[in-house]
């Protein structure tokens, strides 16, 4: 399991440069495996983050399909392909911060970038879906 993070200024400032730059999407993850209480961090690799990864692919895909229905045309639906980085924030339930690739109606790749939260009573919402402005190419995390 994860450590908490200790109150280290340059820690905490790498930490915060992270998410400036990236708004959440990319934090890159300490040597040690500690963590800023209630702060963003990357999904594991290992089995641990199973089920957030799980959780998180039902989140990208609501986050999908309530794109679709707000889409201004049959041109702008999107299909969802797979996850690309994943990072995850502790809530009452948890905020995901998803980039993850999808196709449009003419079959060509796009990346996308979304924050949902999954709420504890009343299951997810969207607050945030765009274009990726970076994205490593590549599934999984």
């Amino acid at each position: 399991m994860d450590s908490l993070l200790p109150f280290d200024h340059q820690l905490y400032s790498l930490y915060m440069d992270d998410m400036n730059n990236s708004q959440g999407f990319y934090i890159t993850p300490s040597e040690d495996g500690s963590a800023l209480v209630a702060g963003v961090r990357p999904v594991a690799g290992d089995h641990s983050g199973d089920d957030h990864r799980e959780r998180a692919e039902r989140a990208a895909r609501f986050a999908v399909d309530e794109h679709n229905k707000t889409a201004a045309g049959e041109k702008d639906l999107l299909e969802f392909h797979g996850i690309m980085n994943l990072n995850w924030q502790p809530t009452v339930c948890a905020m995901y911060y998803i980039t993850m690739q999808a196709t449009d109606s003419d079959g060509e790749p796009a990346y996308y970038e979304a924050k949902v939260w999954e709420k504890l009573s009343s299951g997810y919402k969207v607050e945030l879906f765009r274009p990726a402005p970076y994205c490593l190419k590549r599934i999984g995390n």
